[in-house]
């Protein structure tokens, strides 16, 4: 059943003409709307304050802050585009808050593979943010794989995976080898394992072939001997193509 546009507004959605409504309003203004009990008046704050205000970083935590408590979901989606627009000096932030929001990360591994050609989408939800971002955020991102922050690396590495595969960065030395040493580091962490045999697939190169060969024939979980053999599959393909 189609929802109502009530029923839409009380989950944040904003039309045009409710944009319409609010004719320049100051910041200020603004900074008390975002705390308004409905949810579409809390979305227009958002996307005024992020289109017409500097993105400074006293704004962008403040964003992440609401992020953590906000429930409804185009409210969510809103601040999700807000921090988007941050570039680098957004994603230097928004990587303290990886793995924290929602319960919607992987805490096991998963009973069946992903079987689509596709790469799929970061489930921690700063994670995906981060990935529909621009490439050069990616030092960024590498950094936390520095860490020994294990859900922040876990939500990571699907963040630069994303943007290397849709990006077709597929031969750069660093990132790959920030990505080997992570596995080295976290090899007995399955979902790190895991979530790392699954971002390889984005690279074409001779290190992390030999790599997946080994975790398809060797490894202990069968779903990541099935994600190793996915990701040569992809890298096959993308060779031969």
């Amino acid at each position: 059943m189609k929802s109502s546009n009530s029923q839409l507004k009380s989950r944040g959605k904003v039309t045009v003409e409710d944009l319409q409504e609010y004719n320049n309003p100051t910041k200020t203004e603004l900074l008390e709307m975002i705390t308004s009990k409905e949810a579409y008046k809390r979305t227009i704050a958002i996307k005024l304050l992020s289109e017409n205000h500097d993105l400074n970083e006293d704004l962008i935590q403040l964003f992440l802050h609401i992020l953590t408590k906000e429930n409804k979901l185009y409210t969510k989606i809103e601040l999700c585009n807000a921090l988007s627009k941050g570039g680098i000096r957004s994603a230097k932030i928004m990587v303290e808050y990886l793995g924290q929001i929602g319960n919607n990360q992987h805490t096991v591994l998963p009973t069946n593979g992903f079987n689509k050609k596709s790469y799929p989408l970061p489930r921690d939800i700063i994670a995906r943010t981060l990935a529909h971002m621009k490439e050069d955020i990616l030092p960024a991102l590498m950094d936390v794989l520095k860490t020994n922050n294990i859900s922040a690396i876990r939500e990571v590495i699907d963040a630069i995976g994303f943007i290397c595969f849709y990006n077709k960065i597929q031969s750069n030395t660093q990132i790959i080898d920030a990505l080997l040493l992570c596995l080295k580091n976290n090899y007995n962490d399955d979902i790190t394992r895991w979530k790392l045999v699954r971002a390889f697939e984005s690279f074409n190169d001779i290190k992390v072939i030999k790599i997946l060969m080994d975790i398809e024939q060797n490894d202990s979980q069968p779903i990541i001997r099935n994600e190793a053999k996915r990701s040569l599959n992809v890298i096959n393909k993308r060779i031969k193509g």
